[in-house]
């Protein structure tokens, strides 16, 4: 079995284009004590978005009673996205980097087995503000390898990464970083 089939035109691409939209103008320096929450705020805004008419694929999320997001069986586990569009559309995961940065590499892997199942993935790195020093560095270019590492995710695999702040980014900072070739595309 190989991975799904992801055309950049389609329904589904689209609200690949307006997730990517929602995340670059989202705030995401938020209070919460842990993923979950973040998880919470990040279903919300989803919700929002659809119910304004930007997203058209049904939403899933593991905090729903009524419907479940499919899961990746590898290695006698299995794992599942956060959240969903479509059955096979988007996968979503949201990493919260606070006790260790080891979320980023955690969520990469993932994403490379949700590709098995979804069309497109969507990591969402949010940064506390422990790190904030890495997070400025990778403002200035400071972080080369990660940058071409989740380029080339993108432009090969269909994996999105956004990597944003909780915390008020200082004057000249990034907002969010998306070394992802989304909006380049026709």
């Amino acid at each position: 079995m190989g991975f799904q089939v992801g055309p950049r035109r389609s329904n589904v691409w689209d609200d690949v284009l307006a997730l990517d939209k929602l995340i670059r103008t989202a705030d995401f320096d938020i209070t919460g004590k842990d993923e979950r929450e973040f998880e919470f705020d990040l279903r919300s805004k989803i919700a929002l978005y659809k119910k304004l008419g930007n997203i058209k694929g049904k939403f899933f999320s593991q905090l729903s009673k009524d419907a479940s997001v499919r899961s990746v069986r590898i290695f006698g586990k299995n794992h599942r996205p956060d959240l969903t569009i479509d059955e096979d559309g988007i996968a979503i995961e949201l990493k919260l980097l606070r006790s260790s940065l080891d979320g980023l590499k955690q969520s990469i892997g993932q994403a490379i087995f949700y590709r098995i199942r979804y069309r497109f993935v969507i990591n969402l790195l949010v940064v506390d503000e422990k790190y904030k020093t890495v997070y400025e560095k990778a403002c200035s270019e400071g972080e080369k390898d990660l940058e071409d590492i989740c380029l080339e995710l993108s432009k090969e695999m269909n994996i999105f990464t956004y990597i944003v702040p909780n915390f008020a980014p200082d004057p000249g900072m990034k907002k969010v970083l998306a070394w992802n070739d989304v909006d380049d595309s026709d």
